[in-house]
């Protein structure tokens, strides 16, 4: 969290009317949506709902059609490296370079963020021990697992400890004991002061992990509250699970 000039607080994450067209196709309709440092938003939907298109507009892959994304008060299509430099992303199909080995892959991570020397090998230490990666930090990457690729990539986000952490369905690929242990990662960040933004397509791992969650329903956000309490557009309220069910696709078969 960054002030104005005011003093007010800017919230660390921040979608402005965030719009993105494909022709005739709306992927995101005027997204607004502020995630403050310290919480962990669960940005959840169907398949199509635009949750991959809202993170390529906050990430600067994707540039909006209208509206701006902004990543501690900066403005991300007009500063995108000053916004980038205080972004950890894992996008919902991450590449390694098949040809390096983990260690490698986080040294030249940890370098293009300004890491240098014994202090970056430590941090970079740290995190494949975090991820359970330090006996096979001098395997090849194209050798991995997909979910020891994954932890790779997550362990990548991690190092430079950034401000704004973006994930894309990051349990993709984790077996459960991983995915608890990035649970547990992912609110220890938030306690520090960082904001965790995820999409996730499971209800349950939301509800448990999020302090804020949002439905996004085609292109659109349709309720947005508390994993147990979101509240909609139309005033009604419940569960993520069930105003997930009620808003996208009806009530789940037995």
């Amino acid at each position: 969290m960054v002030s104005t000039r005011d003093g007010t607080a800017t919230p660390s994450i921040r979608f402005d009317g965030a719009t993105k067209n494909y022709g005739q196709k709306t992927a995101l309709a005027s997204l607004t949506l502020d995630v403050p440092a310290g919480a962990v938003f669960a940005l959840v939907g169907p398949n199509g709902a635009g949750k991959t298109t809202a993170i390529g507009l906050l990430t600067g892959l994707l540039a909006p059609t209208a509206g701006r994304t902004f990543v501690c008060g900066i403005d991300v299509a007009r500063d995108p490296v000053r916004a980038k430099a205080r972004l950890g992303f894992v996008p919902d199909r991450p590449y390694l370079w098949p040809k390096w080995t983990p260690r490698e892959t986080l040294r030249f991570v940890g370098a293009t963020f300004g890491g240098r020397g014994v202090e970056l090998e430590k941090r970079i230490d740290a995190e494949l021990v975090a991820f359970e990666l330090m006996e096979l930090s001098s395997e090849r990457n194209e050798t991995l697992s997909h979910g020891t690729r994954q932890r790779v990539a997550l362990a990548q986000a991690f190092l430079h400890d950034p401000s704004v952490l973006v994930l894309d369905e990051p349990m993709v690929g984790l077996d459960p004991l991983a995915q608890r242990g990035l649970s547990e990662r992912l609110r220890a960040h938030a306690a520090k002061g960082a904001a965790v933004l995820l999409t996730t397509h499971q209800l349950a791992l939301a509800e448990e992990i999020a302090t804020i969650a949002g439905l996004l329903v085609e292109g659109r956000l349709v309720a947005r509250g508390s994993p147990r309490n979101l509240e909609t557009a139309s005033g009604r309220g419940g569960a993520l699970s069930d105003v997930f069910f009620d808003l996208a696709g009806g009530s789940p078969k037995p």
